[in-house]
């Protein structure tokens, strides 16, 4: 491909990436609480000022949290496509998986699709020039990415681009295609601010004066950028998970914000008093409205000579107005978010085990259709991470499984309790481990052990009893090592 071919292709998915900027930084400040306080009223401002700028009672935090911890990848597995070959967990996808830290970087990777509606990753050679190349799998934010997909496909990824800004002045740009990658950079606004393709100050240009810097070969025949979809449709933009609720958090803001002038104008029971005399200025014989008078104290009292003055108070403003409105809205965020209602709860009372599950069934729910999903994703970027490695096999395999730790919430005692009954149908102990939530590392450490022990028994049993003659036979299957029994 040649160089202009190359630009357009990085002008095109620019445009595209610059469209999204806007709906990506809106979701991303409910997510951190920082709301738009045009719903607070005048009165509000005059009692509070910038007390409460930043105000927000932030549930989309909890909405896009919610999910996201729950989804955890523990392992991978390649069929081999016979049946009677069952396949184990692979513990060369687990060391790629774990050299790259995405223990943790995957739950970052599942907390920007939730927020973002998109979030990317990017796996390539940590090292291309080391004798024994190893993959590094990286995630990538969705307001520097984007990947485009062939005409009339969801799957078959045609381009990618990652857009960066750098510390030195410039800003940089990837393009991935199949066979070939071409790196930009052009010089930033004196701001330091990335602007619009349109804005730009100047054309993308190759990144240094030699060849390689401008293209390099792909030997992956693969775009090597994967995009994780959060509530992927057939036609329409992925959704971040807390899209549908945001009018419901806006509405929740104003309410607590109109309880708060509420509590500053009217909480406070106001005095009155008729029938009193107040004092008189000599000098012109108008009454004295001293404040003073009704500003009471655990020492002072009110008086009057005239014995028709009568005081009292006006009743303090009521808020439970205002919480049952609150309690409402909230209760509407978790059915839509479909968010189990203890997760906005301060505390729970009088609510049995029974109750949290079905409580909690929805979420559950929610969370393995992610799991079909995320799955595929995460099964393509191991593809990847053994076809930069040279493994074509592992790399081309289309038998692969996303391992994952149980999304439903159960207590410790629940969830054995379903092991062990599953034990008595036959289930195979292997898969009762991955049904107890032990990962595949946890798992073959185990079975190490179990054959230590069994060894060990074995061991023990060669060895006569006190008492007893030793066994001639015995004696010669004990191996030299065996020394002392155990």
């Amino acid at each position: 491909m040649s160089a202009q071919e190359a630009l357009r292709i990085t002008s095109v998915l620019e445009q595209e990436l610059d469209r999204r900027q806007a709906e990506i930084t809106l979701w991303n400040n409910f997510y951190k609480g920082i709301h738009n306080l045009g719903f607070a009223s005048d009165r509000f401002r005059q009692a509070f000022g910038g007390l409460f700028e930043h105000f927000a009672d932030n549930w989309c935090e909890v909405v896009c949290d919610a999910p996201a911890e729950r989804l955890t990848p523990v392992g991978f597995r390649f069929g081999t496509g016979d049946e009677d070959d069952p396949p184990a967990a692979d513990k060369d996808a687990q060391r790629i998986w774990q050299s790259s830290n995405m223990d943790a970087w995957s739950r970052v990777a599942h907390t920007e699709a939730s927020v973002k509606a998109r979030s990317f990753v990017l796996v390539w050679a940590a090292d291309p020039d080391a004798d024994e190349v190893e993959p590094e799998i990286t995630v990538e934010d969705a307001t520097q990415c984007i990947v485009a997909y062939e005409p009339g496909s969801r799957r078959k990824r045609k381009a990618a681009l990652k857009r960066f800004a750098g510390d030195d002045g410039y800003e940089y740009a990837t393009l991935y295609l199949p066979d070939e990658l071409w790196k930009w950079r052009r010089a930033l606004a004196p701001s330091g601010l990335v602007l619009p393709s349109s804005l730009a100050l100047e054309r993308w240009q190759a990144r240094g004066d030699a060849p390689t810097q401008l293209r390099i070969d792909n030997p992956l025949g693969r775009v090597p950028m994967v995009e994780l979809r959060n509530r992927p449709r057939l036609t329409d933009e992925p959704t971040p998970e807390h899209r549908q609720v945001i009018p419901i958090q806006g509405a929740l803001n104003k309410l607590i914000a109109d309880m708060l002038t509420a509590s500053e104008a009217g909480a406070f029971p106001a005095r009155w008093g008729t029938g009193i005399d107040l004092p008189k200025d000599p000098l012109t014989g108008q009454e004295i409205d001293d404040p003073e008078l009704w500003r009471l104290a655990v020492n002072k009292m009110l008086r009057a000579s005239n014995p028709q003055a009568r005081f009292g108070n006006f009743e303090a403003a009521d808020l439970s107005n205002f919480v049952a409105g609150i309690t409402l809205l909230t209760e509407h965020m978790a059915a839509l978010s479909r968010t189990p209602p203890t997760y906005f709860m301060g505390k729970v009372q009088n609510v049995s085990a029974d109750g949290l599950t079905v409580a909690d069934a929805a979420l559950a729910s929610k969370c393995r259709d992610k799991t079909m999903f995320l799955g595929e994703d995460w099964e393509e970027v191991m593809r990847l991470g053994f076809l930069v490695k040279g493994d074509e096999k592992r790399g081309r395999n289309p038998l692969a499984e996303t391992i994952w730790r149980d999304v439903e919430y159960r207590t410790e005692a629940q969830h054995i309790d379903a092991v062990l009954k599953k034990k008595a149908l036959g289930v195979p102990w292997r898969q009762l481990m991955e049904d107890a939530g032990y990962t595949p590392t946890q798992i073959g450490r185990m079975e190490r052990m179990l054959e230590q022990d069994a060894d060990r028994a074995a061991r023990a049993l060669a060895f006569p009893a006190p008492g007893e003659e030793p066994d001639d036979e015995a004696e010669e299957d004990v191996p030299e090592s065996a020394g002392a029994p155990v």
